[in-house]
């Protein structure tokens, strides 16, 4: 055991050491969050819940590190764990691209030094005069990267500090955001108390700033004045990864199974989790910059010690960036973030459907209401019983649908409904059928906002995919929903007075519902294989209707059939059939007897709620940056933010975000959806001060009154002021 290890990890906090001579040495407490960018060193984050203690343990290269500290701390991170019994989860980090997760440990974010311990550089003097210019990246999580001293190095649209010893500048860019402002000003008190013992005056230039202190840092940068800093448009994004280069998810495993480690590729996607065997090792290439390592706990010693360094060659045999990000876990303590690329995972005390809440209690639902009482359940603004109006896409515009056609959808179309409440409340649901063309989703999403802003930005906009409709969605149809396929048809009364029935053909639905009031039939493909035990079907050829009931299906879903049929065909006559004792003519209707389920299979992914804050780059690239063990402080109201509570997502709109930034948000749904390959998911999209309990309810606790109590740049500006400083 290293000696400086000894009580690593027995204490809940952040550890540091610094790799001097090949050996770990602890690193200054007042000096975390300061790392010398020739140097090397290993992060150790103890958390404690319940007793039970978890670790993330990172390894952090600086740009100007040699090869032999690098690996030092790469072997001495490996010894640190095994100390730990394998239990923590491991991070690969490079200076300018550490993980959300690395800088999340910093309050103030990470800065970097120049030189390191081989140089014997290890602080700056604190009546040092050398001038220094650090540019402030990032809002939530920081970096401070030091840049050349001079205006070219600048840019309208961020914040800097420029360090002339004894005065510290903080340059505010012209369309700097508020949350930047005072990440800058923290910034500068770190600089003056890290680099000279807290002694120096920090002084603050933006558009208040008086023309002697304006003149000062102009002068002390080497000239120039506000008109010469470039415009935001030149500042680039250190952590975009930009390849031409289509990659794709991709699993691999590490073995020595035939006497060498081997690896070889075994899946793309869809990734299952079965694919992983305990007994080895795999590489999970992202797609992206990221890279995790799975170690088996039956795994060999040796495949253990080789996967790491295996994945950080495929860095370099793959063209990955330099600074890709490898993670190592372990089976049994994934993190949500691995399991999100497997499309079915199950895990030992995991939970698998949201529970519902009522009356201030929490309970598991019922198996009908897992399958059939329709997705979100928290959100129930009321009954269902307000104002609506129906319109439909066509030629890419609003069309109003009759009243008595309200409640009839067919998937090839997609449809805009204004929902009114409690006296000027509103809901628009963008319903798109799956056989609804991109074009005509799209024109549902761009309608739902002009609606919205007619509305004066009071409604919470909510996107439907077919199938997957909300709970109060159904509700307001009162048990009068029917979705066909085919496109849209016009003034038709029953199944067979509408423009998509022809006669004789075999029509089939499935009846899902939990009561009266939640029932919808549903059609699909009219074959022996869509049959499934659990559940009750309408089968009708022109001639005969069948009702078949599963025999796991439950007393109420048989009882809703006969209230369908009469909005199916009211003449109707109705054949019920028992699973087991089907006449011929009912497979002949369904094309011959195949295979189908026999019984109801929920979705395995783990639910998991974690927050992102959105952003697209010039280049439209979506980035998204994940908050750690997030609260409502975390939702910065100049951005947009993603909350993923797997089932459903939320996008919320800061009331200080630019109209730009809102007007790109449905574009970032979609880019967010595809990256995370659930396009058929809940979207709600909500503003600043109009957050749904089913919203608020997902954080550990909300205070409607706290964005009131923010404080302000100004505020904070004028501490500064007081101070003296």
């Amino acid at each position: 055991m290293e000696p400086a290890f000894e009580n690593a990890g027995k204490t809940p906090g952040v550890e540091i050491w610094r790799i001097e001579n090949f050996k770990p040495v602890a690193y200054p407490k007042g000096d975390y969050g300061k790392f010398y960018t020739g140097d090397s060193y290993i992060i150790l984050v103890t958390k404690e819940k319940r007793g039970v203690f978890s670790w993330d343990l990172h390894f952090w290269l600086g740009k100007e590190t040699s090869q032999d500290e690098s690996g030092a701390a790469a072997i001495l991170t490996v010894h640190l764990d095994d100390q730990l019994g394998g239990a923590p989860v491991q991070h690969r980090e490079v200076q300018n691209h550490e993980s959300q997760l690395f800088l999340s440990h910093f309050k103030n974010g990470v800065r970097y030094a120049a030189g390191g311990v081989a140089s014997g550089f290890t602080t700056v003097d604190r009546d040092s005069f050398e001038t220094r210019l650090f540019h402030i990246k990032g809002k939530k999580n920081v970096r401070v990267k030091q840049v050349e001293p001079s205006i070219a190095s600048m840019n309208q649209g961020d914040c800097f500090i420029l360090d002339v010893g004894k005065t510290i500048y903080v340059y505010v860019g012209e369309t700097a955001k508020r949350v930047e402002r005072l990440k800058a000003i923290s910034v500068a008190n770190d600089v003056r108390d890290q680099d000279h013992s807290g002694r120096g005056k920090v002084v603050i230039i933006d558009e208040s700033a008086h023309d002697d202190e304006i003149e000062d840092f102009f002068a002390a940068i080497g000239g120039g004045t506000a008109a010469d800093i470039p415009d935001e448009s030149v500042a680039g994004s250190d952590d975009e990864f930009e390849s031409d280069e289509e990659r794709a998810v991709t699993l691999s495993k590490v073995s020595d199974a035939t006497g060498s480690v081997q690896v070889t590729t075994i899946s793309g996607k869809p990734l299952k989790q079965s694919s992983l065997d305990t007994n080895d090792c795999f590489i999970l290439e992202t797609g992206e910059a990221n890279i995790y390592v799975w170690v088996g706990r039956k795994c060999t010693t040796n495949e253990k010690n080789q996967a790491m360094t295996k994945a950080q060659q495929f860095i370099d045999n793959k063209n990955y960036p330099s600074w890709t990000q490898v993670e190592r876990v372990v089976e049994g303590s994934e993190t949500a973030a691995f399991k999100q690329y497997f499309q079915t995972w199950k895990g030992a005390n995991e939970q698998y459907t949201r529970l519902i809440r009522s009356a201030g209690e929490e309970r598991e639902p019922t198996k009908l209401e897992q399958k059939s009482a329709g997705e979100a359940p928290e959100f129930m603004p009321d009954d269902g019983t307000g104002e609506v109006e129906i319109f439909r896409v066509e030629n890419f515009e609003l069309e109003p649908v009759p009243e008595e056609n309200y409640g009839k959808f067919f998937g090839g179309d997609s449809y805009v409904i204004k929902y009114r409440y409690g006296g000027n409340k509103y809901v628009i649901y963008m319903w798109q059928g799956k056989d609804s063309s991109i074009d005509e989703k799209a024109a549902s999403a761009l309608h739902a906002v002009r609606l919205d802003n007619e509305l004066g930005g009071a409604a919470v906009q909510v996107r439907v995919v077919q199938g997957r409709e909300p709970k109060h969605f159904l509700h307001i149809f009162k048990g009068k929903l029917i979705i066909f396929l085919g496109g849209h048809a016009s003034g038709f009364k029953n199944m067979k007075d509408h423009d998509t029935y022809v006669a004789d053909e075999t029509r089939m639905f499935k009846i899902r519902g939990t009561s009266d009031i939640d029932v919808r039939a549903v059609q699909i493909e009219a074959k022996a294989s869509s049959l499934q035990s659990d559940d009750v079907f309408v089968v009708e050829d022109g001639k005969t209707f069948w009702v078949w009931q599963g025999s796991g299906a439950n007393d109420d879903e048989k009882n809703f059939v006969s209230h369908m049929i009469d909005l199916l065909e009211p003449d109707g006559e109705k054949h019920i059939i028992q699973e087991g004792e089907e006449p011929d003519e009912f497979w002949d209707a369904l094309g011959g007897k195949t295979e189908y389920k026999t019984s109801f299979e929920d979705d395995l992914v783990p639910l998991s709620t974690t927050l992102y804050h959105a952003r697209l780059t010039r280049k439209n690239k979506l980035l998204v940056d994940q908050i750690q063990d997030f609260s409502q402080d975390d939702l910065i109201q100049d951005d947009i933010m993603i909350l993923d509570a797997t089932n459903v997502i939320f996008i919320w709109v800061g009331k200080d975000s630019s109209e730009k930034e809102k007007e790109k948000t449905c574009e970032m749904v979609q880019k967010y959806l595809k990256k995370k390959v659930r396009e058929d998911v809940v979207v709600f999209i909500i503003k600043q001060g109009q957050e749904p309990e089913a919203f608020t309810s997902l954080f550990p606790s909300w205070d409607e009154n706290a964005f009131d109590e923010v404080e302000s740049y100004e505020s904070l500006k004028s501490k500064f002021e007081k101070m003296g400083a």
